[in-house]
């Protein structure tokens, strides 16, 4: 907390909304003024998939549906729609990232969200967090369990999304060590990924249609080894306009860092 004049400070919460027991994450689209709830009880009405809440008044949310066709939502995306497939230009949609599959939604009306689209990929072991080029064509996924239930080096796979309706798998990439993947971002041509005991990791994807990415840098918060266990980097957030990049480690708390020139 920034400003905070007589440390220690006890904040009170402007609203709360109670209806919703858990959640693994609170995905927000800016342009519409949505958050969607995912990660939430199996057993709930929409069955752990995304709960829709309108936060254009922030002290006022409101639940105003869900997606339950879908089944669980481990992570999403959440976009306004700019990408080549021209049926949905200026739609909400809605990329899940559902254990076994990605699924994909217009979630626009959100009393009547509709299914696009699933797709799988070769040995899924559990589908966990995605994040879409800035030309919205690719998804690039990360499957936090492969490593430690195949085997395989740390692997990214990559759908081609150019037809919503038909979303085609495009390639995996494997890196040159054995840790898992966690969470993914793509800022203009890389993409940066929080990597357990790898720490960071920073990839070139201008060659993404050639089906080839290349490691630039990284960032190593857990130098003892990049074992395939859950320790180190969990999430990274590369959007600061300073172009600091932020680092949550789980051992060793939080990196502030930069891309050395």
């Amino acid at each position: 907390m920034r400003n905070v004049t007589n440390p220690p400070e006890i904040f009170v919460p402007d609203a709360r909304l109670e209806e919703i027991g858990r959640a693994h994450n609170v995905v927000i689209n800016e342009e519409s003024g949505y958050a969607y709830i995912v990660g939430g009880n199996r057993n709930s009405t929409f069955t752990g998939g995304p709960i829709f809440v309108n936060i254009q008044n922030p002290k006022l949310p409101i639940i105003e549906g869900g997606f339950s066709e879908g089944g669980y939502s481990h992570d999403a995306q959440v976009v306004t729609y700019s990408g080549p497939d021209t049926d949905y230009l200026g739609r909400e949609i809605l990329i899940g990232s559902n254990e076994n599959e990605v699924v994909i939604a217009d979630v626009t009306d959100k009393n009547n969200p509709v299914k696009i689209s699933t797709i799988s990929y070769p040995n899924v072991r559990y589908a966990h967090q995605g994040w879409f080029t800035e030309d919205m064509r690719y998804f690039i996924l990360g499957d936090e369990l492969d490593e430690i239930r195949i085997g395989n080096n740390t692997r990214i796979i990559t759908f081609d999304f150019s037809d919503l309706d038909n979303p085609l798998y495009h390639f995996d990439y494997l890196a040159n060590n054995t840790s898992i993947d966690h969470n993914g971002y793509v800022k203009g041509n890389t993409y940066f990924q929080a990597s357990y005991r790898a720490g960071l990791r920073v990839l070139d994807i201008s060659n993404i249609n050639s089906k080839s990415y290349t490691e630039i840098g990284f960032f190593d918060t857990y130098p003892e080894d990049n074992a395939t266990a859950f320790d180190g980097a969990w999430n990274v957030y590369p959007y600061f306009e300073s172009g600091n990049i932020v680092i949550s480690d789980i051992n060793r708390g939080l990196f502030v860092v930069r891309k050395n020139n």
